[in-house]
């Protein structure tokens, strides 16, 4: 006895090549069927949006529930990703207020020995044709031609026109804009170096002689390289011991521990704007592996020097790319900007003459 009679197999036949036609259909696009699959959706999205009001508290609980695990586990690494970076800052803080007191002591340069003056934005969008805005401040206020002009963030142009109470920013992707910039990595710090040193003496009872020696380890780096080096020592007596013959041994060991850690100087170069949809590069770095090789994520800042119209050491950005070119030309470094160009709100200019245009004494 056959399970489907021929009329129903007739019926699973016709159901299967309408479901066939209805996919065709669908699939090559029908006004008809697109307006009924529409309205049948938005008919259906009321009980959609209830099904979710009744679920979700099931689905939070159950979240709750199953991830409350991983929830803490990630809190506590945020917490101490937060802690670490407190430290830092207040470690950076430190170390900037030494830099400039040890700068002002010897009578160098800083960025902080430079008057400023904060502008705000009021036109000139940049776009891809004008890499260019333009700031309520002018020579009313100190501005000249060729001003460093920075945000929180670091570099962002420099003065190009000034009237006397607007002027004109080029903004460091603009092609025209080029300054000389340096790289700069840090270097991995120095494995410690531990020396011991036991003394013993065998004295007679009453003479107990302790003695310590400290040994320092210095290490040599290229002139090139400003080397921050932290000595730790420190000495542990152990208490004297009488032998059987009467004589005491004194032993004392003392651990000098030598940590370096140098920001290098890569190398030396220009910074060039290349348009506002490409990141900026800088040229001129020769492929050499004296000081180590550029890498991505090493920091880019202004070089500084007579001919640039820009103190060194003003935040640029990081290396995002390396481009090695053929034979003797050298790397070209793409950077990325620290600073955000196109959400530039109020800006800072730096109040700073290159030597070379400074008035004669």
């Amino acid at each position: 006895m056959a399970i489907y009679t021929a009329g129903r197999r007739r019926t699973m036949l016709i159901l299967l090549l309408t479901s066939i036609l209805l996919i065709t259909l669908d699939l090559r696009g029908n006004a008809v069927f697109n307006a009924a699959r529409s309205g049948f959706g938005y008919s259906l999205r009321p009980f959609e949006i209830a099904g979710e009001v009744i679920t979700r508290p099931v689905e939070r609980v159950w979240d709750g529930m199953t991830r409350v695990d991983d929830l803490e586990e990630e809190n506590r690494r945020l917490q101490q990703q937060l802690d670490t970076q407190r430290g830092d800052q207040i470690a950076a803080q430190a170390a900037l207020a030494e830099n400039v007191a040890l700068r002002s002591l010897l009578n160098l340069e800083s960025l902080a020995s430079f008057e400023r003056e904060t502008c705000s934005i009021i036109g000139s969008s940049p776009n891809n044709f004008n890499q260019q805005v333009e700031i309520d401040c002018g020579s009313l206020d100190s501005l000249r031609v060729g001003m460093p002009v920075v945000n929180d963030a670091g570099l962002v142009g420099k003065i190009t026109r000034v009237s006397p109470e607007t002027s004109i920013v080029m903004l460091v992707t603009d092609p025209q804009y080029h300054i000389q910039s340096k790289v700069i990595a840090e270097v991995n710090p120095a494995p410690p170096t531990t020396v011991e040193e036991t003394v013993p003496s065998g004295l007679p009872v009453g003479d107990v002689t302790t003695t310590t020696s400290t040994t320092t380890t210095s290490t040599s780096v290229p002139d090139s390289i400003a080397e921050t080096t932290t000595t730790t020592t420190s000495s542990t007596s152990v208490p004297p011991e009488t032998t059987p013959d009467g004589s005491v041994v004194s032993t004392t060991t003392t651990s000098t521990t030598t940590t370096t850690l140098a920001p290098v100087t890569r190398e030396t170069g220009v910074l060039n704007g290349f348009g506002g949809q490409n990141l900026p590069r800088v040229t001129l770095i020769a492929d050499s592996g004296l000081f180590g090789e550029v890498q991505i994520g090493d920091a880019v800042l202004t070089a500084g020097g007579s001919d640039s119209l820009a103190p060194p050491n003003i935040p640029i950005g990081r290396v995002a790319n390396v481009i090695r070119g053929v034979g003797v030309e050298g790397l070209d470094l793409e950077v990325e900007l620290n600073a955000d160009l196109e959400r530039l709100d109020f800006l800072t200019v730096i109040l700073y003459t290159a030597p070379r245009e400074a008035p004669a004494l």
